[in-house]
């Protein structure tokens, strides 16, 4: 529904009034049925001749108002029906008028006075509003100028005055004195009414179809006078009272009609206009605000004359947070404004309105402008100019703070400087290559790596310095570029043909909608050719590491045959020869043979004590859990303020390994024990053996001071954790030490059995 519309319908309320009106109407007819035929029953002195020509008169009024005001105030193009409603009501007006003097009784108005006569112009003017009302409700104008719709009505109405005036007797005849109407008449009435009735209803459609409510005062003028037709089907004298109900109807019909007609030519209009002003000054106020409200922005309009003066027209609210400088004043006096910019911008400023001047090309640049507080901020002028009358320009603009931008931006072209300084010192090749790997981006690194300049590369395919199986191939799957990116290293390829041990890290990266890659190359082939060297080196210093056990073990084996087939069988021999076959000669030589057997009972302990450290027998008999329990059972251990606990799964109790295996994770035990003993100042130690018969975890763990792990080194004596370390690596353990001061120390070899 349109502005005017609603403005109109919330001033005439629901259509319950019109719906109010037609019941009136039947109402009335009901009752005009009701009442006994006969003349109406006026007041004394008063005729039904002068009832009839005011109501006539009315009539024609109201008549000459449609018209007169559709005149003047439809808008031809946007409502057509008014030049329609023009035409129909001249010959409506004329028809009532002439059915008014033509009324019997009357003077004689081109002719005697009759019934008959007035019948006829009552008729006409019944079916020219029909005839306007139809062609309105179902859109069929005629394409008609104001002109001509005056024309046509006069000509119509004219032509109906002649024949009603000299030509009477060509219409049927209507009324018969002392009889009443013919059947004519009345079925003429009847048709009226019918087409009135369907013509409301067509127009009360057509106005909830277009939302426009006079379509349905239309339909309901239309409506009560077809209902009113019905009272003029069945009276027998003009001067009967139901004659009077029928002129009602007539005159509320043409009161509804006239209220259309104000709607649409007056009052509409009016509500329109009045919510358009509504709407300009809320749109205004809408736009102040938003300009207003702009964050960091200034809109203004501003103009200039052709002696140069300044004059802003509109400022926005924003020009206090740029300058300092409240609207009001800014709207006194421009220069205000001006006065904060720098002189140097003011010239440049008045040198870029100068030139828009000329061409009416738009300003674009950025100024300088010290705020009332003091602050230097940058200022973007951004404003198009039109010329006015009287050789005035107007420029509408926006001035927006850039001060952080220009900061942000400065700050970007710091780090842009900054990372092409990066990117030119860095010692790495730092290389990007697009979605074709083809080389477009070539650091100077690379550039002395690969040994080509950046303008014989650039754009070139990648495998120009990478080989293709070094890119896809499956020793670096992680390298193709379509592929999973990660880290590894590659085999480079420079210009002179030399391959270079390379490590790459490879990144993707989008740009511009553009996918890219990025690659970070750095030269390690010094690095792997030490690493090569030290792998090498490495492997001869287990080889060496291996031998030399094995040269202990082998020497510890010959010295403790040595000892005990030698040394045992040489202090038994003196055993027996020195003091059991030997006779005795006194106390003196007794004594003196009892001590030296003391000492050899002695020595046979420590040599016994010796070959049990050399390689204790039960190692080799029954196996490292038995051995570790039997060193655990030692005297010195014993002797000692120390709980030893050993933990070790039931399985694995019988279990035996390789005997190199059990050799070097006894002598690691062993060694472990003896530096608890003797620097860690512990009151527990835990030896935890656990594995399958294919791997082996030995652990020592202490509660002792423990040490600085830069300390582990051989104490002078001891095999110390380098020996330790030295066992496990000849074995093909690992080994590791976890140790803090005042934390303990934990002492692990690991052996896992190769696969073959």
């Amino acid at each position: 529904m349109g502005v005017g519309a609603r403005a109109v319908q919330l001033t005439l309320g629901k259509e319950r009034i019109l719906f109010g009106i037609c019941a009136a109407a039947v109402a009335l007819l009901l009752l005009a049925r009701a009442l006994p035929a006969g003349p109406a029953p006026l007041p004394a002195g008063t005729s039904m001749l002068t009832v009839h020509l005011l109501m006539e008169m009315f009539a024609v009024t109201i008549a000459v108002l449609i018209v007169t005001v559709t005149w003047h105030t439809f808008d031809s193009a946007a409502n057509p029906e008014g030049n329609l409603l023009i035409a129909g009501f001249i010959v409506v007006g004329v028809c009532d008028l002439a059915h008014a003097l033509s009324y019997e009784g009357m003077p004689s108005f081109l002719g005697a006075t009759s019934t008959r006569r007035s019948i006829f112009y009552w008729l006409m003017g019944r079916s020219g509003e029909a005839l306007t009302l139809g062609l309105i409700a179902i859109d069929g104008i005629p394409a008609l100028t104001r002109r001509q719709s005056v024309l046509i009505g006069t000509a119509v109405g004219a032509l109906l005055v002649w024949i009603g005036s000299a030509h009477i007797a060509w219409f049927p005849q209507t009324f018969v004195d002392g009889v009443g109407v013919t059947a004519f008449k009345a079925s003429y009435e009847g048709a009226l009414c019918l087409t009135d009735v369907l013509l409301a209803g067509i127009l009360w459609a057509k106005a909830v179809r277009r939302h426009e409510p006079r379509f349905r005062i239309i339909a309901a003028s239309a409506f009560v006078i077809g209902v009113g037709e019905l009272s003029f089907t069945s009276y027998g004298q003009p001067s009967d009272f139901i004659n009077i109900f029928g002129h009602a109807h007539k005159l509320v019909a043409y009161a509804l009609l006239y209220w259309a007609t104000y709607i649409a030519s007056i009052r509409m209009p009016y509500e329109a206009k009045r919510v358009s002003e509504l709407r300009a000054i809320e749109s205004e106020w809408r736009i102040r605000t938003l300009s207003d409200n702009i964050p960091n922005s200034m809109v203004y309009q501003v103009t200039r004359d052709a002696g140069g003066h300044m004059r802003f027209l509109h400022v926005s609210e924003g020009c206090e947070r740029l300058y300092g400088i409240r609207a009001a004043e800014m709207l006194r006096d421009a220069y205000v404004m001006y006065d904060r910019i720098e002189p140097a911008d003011r010239e440049q400023l008045r040198e870029a309105a100068d030139h828009s001047t000329g061409t009416m090309a738009t300003v674009d640049m950025q100024i300088r402008a010290r705020h009332r507080d003091g602050r230097l901020r940058w200022i973007r002028v951004v404003s198009a100019p039109r010329p006015l009358e009287g050789g005035v320009v107007c420029w509408d603009g926006i001035q927006f703070d850039v001060t952080e931008q220009r900061a942000t931006e400065a700050r970007a072209r710091e780090s842009a400087a900054m990372l092409e300084a990066v990117f030119d010192s860095a010692n790495d090749a730092i290389i990007g290559v697009d979605a074709s790997e083809r080389i477009a981006v070539f650091n100077p690194a690379a550039q002395r790596i690969f040994r080509y300049p950046a303008d014989a590369i650039l754009g070139r395919p990648l495998s120009a310095i990478l080989p293709g199986d070094e890119i896809s191939g499956a020793r670096a799957p992680e390298l193709n570029l379509h592929g999973r990116l990660g880290a590894s290293r590659v085999r480079g390829l420079r210009s002179d043909g030399a391959q270079l041990d390379m490590e790459m890290s490879v990144s993707g990266l989008e740009l511009n909608g553009q996918q890219y890659f990025a690659a970070i190359m750095r030269d390690i082939t010094d690095r792997v050719r030490t690493e090569r060297a030290l792998v090498q080196y490495q492997v001869e210093l287990t080889e060496l590491t291996q031998a030399l056990l094995a040269q202990e073990k082998s020497t510890t084996s010959r010295l403790a045959q040595a000892l005990h087939d030698e040394l045992g069988q040489t202090l038994a021999a003196i055993r027996i020869d020195f003091v059991s076959e030997v006779p005795l000669a006194g106390p003196d030589e007794r004594a003196r043979h009892a001590r030296v057997d003391r000492l050899i009972d002695q020595a046979v302990r420590e040599v016994r004590g010796v070959l049990a450290e050399l390689r204790p027998t039960v190692l080799d008999e029954s196996g490292l859990v038995q051995a570790l329990e039997n060193e655990l059972a030692t005297p010195r251990l014993s002797a000692e303020d120390l709980a030893v606990e050993l933990t070790v799964a039931p399985d694995l109790r019988e279990l035996r390994w390789e005997p190199d295996v059990e050799y070097a994770a006894f002598m690691v035990a062993r060694e472990a024990i003896s530096n608890v003993m003797r620097h860690a100042r512990a009151t527990q130690v835990r030896i935890c053996v656990s594995g399958n018969a294919s791997a082996l975890r030995l652990e020592v763990r202490d509660n002792g001071a423990g040490f600085e792990p830069a300390a582990q080194s051989a104490r002078p004596g001891h095999l110390g954790m380098i020996g330790m370390r030295e066992r496990s690596i000849a074995i093909g353990a690992r080994f590791e030490v976890d140790t803090r001061p005042g934390e303990g120390t934990s002492v692990v070899l690991s052996w896992q059995e190769r696969e073959q």
